[in-house]
């Protein structure tokens, strides 16, 4: 374990009124603990500068939306889980002592690659996020047929895919969105992207691993309508000859590892894989 120091912690919990009981319970935990170490707590995300480290409680979807705060004030992360999955959100509420051991600065963090997303329009940049999962464009199921995609890496050009959509994901991103499609898991440390069609319209379509020193370019050859989504987040709408340019981003984000579990554990334990059902 590394000793970090930390005087001042923010707090994010999920806000979608559920699991309520749990998060208070968590919440005066943490409140006492910070207590007897003389540890700032702040829930206010106009108060996060300044923190040392991001502690969220909740889901999958409440560590993503932490991990773009922490991001963007280069603070480490750690993720307890009050969700449903928690595949990202390494910590179980019930493990006291690792709760103790961030509120005393005793952990070490893993880095994960982010990935920077452009959509160009009309030789303009229109739109451009961050994002530790993935990136997906989507058609519009009530008004556009499917869509088609020219994607090139580094300027070679791949097969032209016609799909309802495509996701471009992390490694930290291949267990979310992009398992669902039958994507590949990769291990969180690699460093690549994968390309993954959603219902795509030949059996042929396979999803593909490139190497994350390499930029990609998605041209949308045919769209009536779909919507680009960061990170289950950040929707904005896309049409016919939209760009979107997809690269790697210069820094990582920190995340607080669990010392009691690997990520093979997180794999049998939160996706049951290699489990006889």
């Amino acid at each position: 374990m590394t000793l970090n120091k930390i005087s001042k912690v923010f707090l994010f919990f999920r806000r979608d009124g559920r699991k309520i009981a749990e998060q208070q319970e968590t919440r005066a935990f943490i409140t006492e603990k910070s207590r007897e170490l003389g540890v700032k707590i702040v829930e206010d995300p106009d108060e996060i500068e300044g923190s040392d480290l991001v502690i969220t409680v909740g889901g999958d979807g409440t560590f993503l939306a932490g991990a773009s705060l922490a991001f963007e004030r280069n603070i480490p992360i750690a993720g307890i889980n009050v969700g449903q999955l928690g595949f990202l959100a390494e910590i179980n509420p019930g493990e006291k002592t690792m709760i103790t051991n961030l509120l005393k600065g005793d952990f070490d963090v893993k880095h994960r690659m982010m990935m920077d997303v452009r959509l160009i329009r009309e030789n303009k940049e229109f739109a451009a996020f961050t994002a530790l999962n993935e990136v997906t464009i989507i058609r519009d199921m009530n008004v556009s047929p499917m869509l088609s995609f020219g994607i090139e890496y580094n300027g070679e050009e791949m097969p032209q895919y016609k799909c309802d959509g495509l996701i471009a994901a992390t490694p930290a991103g291949s267990t979310a969105y992009n398992l669902s499609c039958n994507g590949p898991i990769i291990y969180p440390g690699d460093e690549s992207f994968v390309i993954n069609a959603v219902a795509p319209h030949a059996l042929t379509h396979r999803p593909i691993v490139l190497p994350a020193s390499g930029s990609i370019k998605v041209t949308l050859k045919e769209c009536v309508l779909g919507f680009l989504t960061c990170d289950g987040k950040n929707s904005v709408k896309v049409c016919e000859n939209d760009v979107v340019l997809i690269r790697r981003n210069g820094r990582d984000l920190s995340v607080v590892s669990n010392p009691e579990r690997s990520f093979f554990d997180i794999l049998s334990e939160r996706l049951h894989l290699g489990k006889r059902l």
